[in-house]
């Protein structure tokens, strides 16, 4: 039977067949069977099938899954359970979008200082897209990202506000970060709203490689107020360029420790707003 719920809810939380089968690692057929094999059991649809292989929850589907996850959830804490009374330690992986590493990352270290000898923690640095997509498969337990972005697998918290600026000299070469990063939707989006295209325009996949450059006086970027080197000049922008930073978190498949972690992590970084 478990196989059969836990292919319920990929399903439920992909909407698609294909997407299901890739998280479960089995084929295709083998998630449609079994999808079938729960509606012969239930004696309703689960799923609506739509055009593009995509599929919609019935009424039944809804229930059920809140159902499975329930039960998804009690099967990985029991079998977790076991694991930890061998290791003694509990894994709990972290993933930061750029900025977000800089001005939280430390923040969020030292809340963990007091537990780290109850964890196993991994802390990557990816853009905001890819750590989406790294939550919704569960393979991270807290996601921390720069733009509004999420799905029906995981769920967004609101953290601090962060000013963008435009900083560095104008000598017609702009660097911006690649896309499916936080902060190249907004420089995007600046580009866009002020109808300005830039001369000369260099990709690079690090704030950090971007901030050296415009120490060292090369350059123009978007990047977070609270980021630009010392003695790089700055241009203001608008309301729309102050932004949120997120959090983001599985709905299923945390177990009960690392909820109660991620759970005094969150509220850690939403304090760190409210002393602001």
């Amino acid at each position: 039977m478990f196989p059969l719920l836990e292919t319920l809810v990929a399903v439920y939380e992909c909407r698609q067949f294909t997407l299901a089968a890739y998280e479960l690692k089995v084929s295709q057929s083998t998630v449609s069977a079994r999808i079938a094999q729960l509606e012969r059991t239930v004696g309703a649809p689960l799923f609506v099938r739509n055009a593009r292989s995509e599929v919609t929850p019935t009424e039944a589907g809804r229930t059920f899954y809140q159902t499975a996850r329930g039960i998804d959830d009690l099967w990985r804490d029991s079998c977790e359970g076991v694991a930890r009374a061998s290791s003694g330690r509990e894994p709990f992986v972290l993933s930061f979008s750029h900025t977000t590493a800089l001005r939280l990352l430390p923040l969020a270290l030292r809340t963990m200082s007091d537990v780290m000898n109850e964890y196993d923690i991994t802390v990557n640095v990816r853009n905001s897209d890819v750590i989406l997509e790294e939550v919704g498969a569960k393979t991270v337990q807290l996601g921390i990202i720069e733009k509004p972005i999420m799905n029906e697998s995981v769920k967004q918290i609101a953290l601090c506000e962060d000013r963008l600026v435009v900083a560095g000299n104008d000598g017609g070469v702009w660097l911006v970060r690649e896309r499916g990063s936080g902060v190249r939707y907004y420089t995007d989006l600046y580009f866009k709203s002020t109808e300005f295209s830039p001369e000369h325009v260099v990709e690079v996949a690090s704030n950090a490689a971007i901030i050296a450059a415009l120490a060292s006086g090369f350059g123009r970027s978007l990047i977070s107020a609270e980021a630009v080197p010392d003695g790089v000049p700055t241009h203001e922008l608008g309301a729309e360029f102050t932004r949120r930073f997120y959090a983001v978190v599985p709905r299923s498949g945390l177990s009960g420790k690392q909820q109660r972690l991620t759970g005094e992590m969150v509220m850690a970084l939403q304090g760190r707003m409210q002393r602001k």
